[in-house]
């Protein structure tokens, strides 16, 4: 019976006393400042992503885009497309590219543009080049190529902002002769955007992104509805 007794002693389960002191409390409350912290840092970054400024991703009224604005009394037939690939590169994304708006009647491609500001300290370590701006992106340079290999209008960059470690940019690009006819010919399969850089000894992009795509694999496009501040 003794040995029954002992035996039972050995499962009760000793409490181990809890503390209750400030600096118990202090603790909790550091660690759920630090979770709270990193929580809202991750979201931040996540939300950043996504975001361009309002001028940086609605349309951008040049002289072309205002005159056929006029002449056609607002209906610009404006289409979009979703970028199925918006990076230059899947494990580097120096530049990634989004809110790309075609307007046919008016030989005119607009898009938006986002780099990291670590991408100029990349640009500067490849061509050895020292003090590139962080503010002024003048020294990028852009064009439009083809599948055929044409290079495609003019123009550039119109806007320019900053929002933490983001830069952002608005490209205009005229005389884009690439797009849909009323004979239902196609000009250009996709078109790519190549960015150089000015100063670097090398005749190659630095950057190169698929923004534009009809052919029989990817063809989808929408009519891009104006919202009422987008006008000349």
């Amino acid at each position: 019976m003794e040995d029954f007794e002992r035996y039972g002693d050995y499962n009760e389960v000793d409490e181990v006393p809890r503390s209750h002191g400030p600096a118990s409390w202090m603790m909790r409350i550091l660690v759920g400042l630090v979770i709270l912290l990193v929580v809202g840092v991750l979201g931040f970054r996540l939300v950043l992503f996504e975001y361009y400024p309002k001028n940086i991703k609605n349309l951008y009224f040049n002289d072309t885009l205002t005159a056929y604005y006029e002449k056609t009394g607002g209906a610009i037939g404006a289409k979009t497309q979703d970028i199925r690939f918006p990076y230059d590169d899947s494990e580097a994304g120096h530049f990634f590219s989004d809110h790309l708006v075609v307007i046919d009647g008016a030989d005119q491609l607009q898009l938006s543009l986002r780099l990291n500001v670590a991408t100029i300290d990349v640009v500067e370590e490849k061509y050895g080049l020292d003090g590139l701006s962080r503010e002024d992106l003048g020294y990028f340079s852009y064009r439009l190529v083809d599948n055929e290999g044409r290079v495609l209008g003019t123009g550039g960059a119109v806007a320019a902002e900053r929002v933490a470690m983001y830069r952002y940019v608005k490209l205009v690009f005229d005389g884009v002769d690439a797009f849909d006819r009323a004979d239902g010919a196609v000009k250009s399969k996709w078109i790519r955007l190549e960015i150089f850089v000015k100063g670097a000894d090398s005749e190659e992009p630095f950057a190169m992104l698929p923004i534009y795509e009809n052919n029989e694999t990817y063809n989808v496009f929408t009519d891009y509805k104006l919202s009422r501040k987008e006008h000349p």
